[in-house]
């Protein structure tokens, strides 16, 4: 038997017990504030969708919708966002970035007071995995601010992403799963 993400999400955090047709429920605490991982990610098998694997892609939205795995990643990063160093903006973002191996890497934005400095959370998950050794990518969860409203990507961001992914690489946001070329049509290339 194969683990998918959402199994992840289950031992990455404080493990449930419950049977393998129960329907999937995040950790919550008291506070509705999801338990929180200590040290690493075990690897897992995955399947995130993509453009390039669904059937009659000319009939496809640019956004397709979000699947238990998608939220699964999604609530990583949304943990993820706790831990971010916003000093200044006060607007905190996470990120969850799943190489093709199976391993999650996370990232946080990182403020200084000289604002070039600071670090976007997509780019702190993408030099964590670049660092480890990782150089292919399956997808990237990123939550910001407030959870109503989508944290798109900046353009550096996206950029980073267009260095390392294909133009098909799933951005899943909070309303839903964008190709990176959706989101990053023009990216620069040498």
């Amino acid at each position: 038997m194969t683990k998918k993400l959402t199994d992840l999400v289950r031992g990455f955090l404080d493990p449930i017990e419950e049977e393998d047709d129960a329907e999937f429920k995040l950790p919550l605490d008291d506070s509705v504030k999801l338990h929180r991982p200590m040290g690493t990610v075990r690897r897992v098998q995955h399947s995130f969708k993509t453009l390039k694997n669904r059937r009659n892609e000319a009939a496809l939205p640019a956004v397709l919708p979000l699947d238990d795995e998608s939220r699964a990643l999604l609530e990583i990063a949304r943990a993820e966002r706790d831990k971010a160093y916003a000093q200044y903006s006060g607007f905190q973002v996470g990120a969850a970035l799943v190489a093709e191996s199976g391993q999650v890497y996370l990232g946080c934005n990182i403020e200084n007071a000289s604002y070039p400095a600071g670090i976007c959370a997509e780019r702190a998950a993408f030099c964590a995995a670049i660092s480890a050794g990782e150089r292919h990518f399956s997808a990237i969860a990123i939550c910001g601010g407030d959870d109503r409203v989508p944290c798109y990507p900046c353009g550096i961001c996206r950029q980073v992403m267009a260095e390392f992914c294909t133009p098909d690489f799933p951005v899943i946001l909070t309303d839903g799963v964008y190709p990176l070329a959706g989101l990053m049509p023009h990216a620069f290339s040498l």
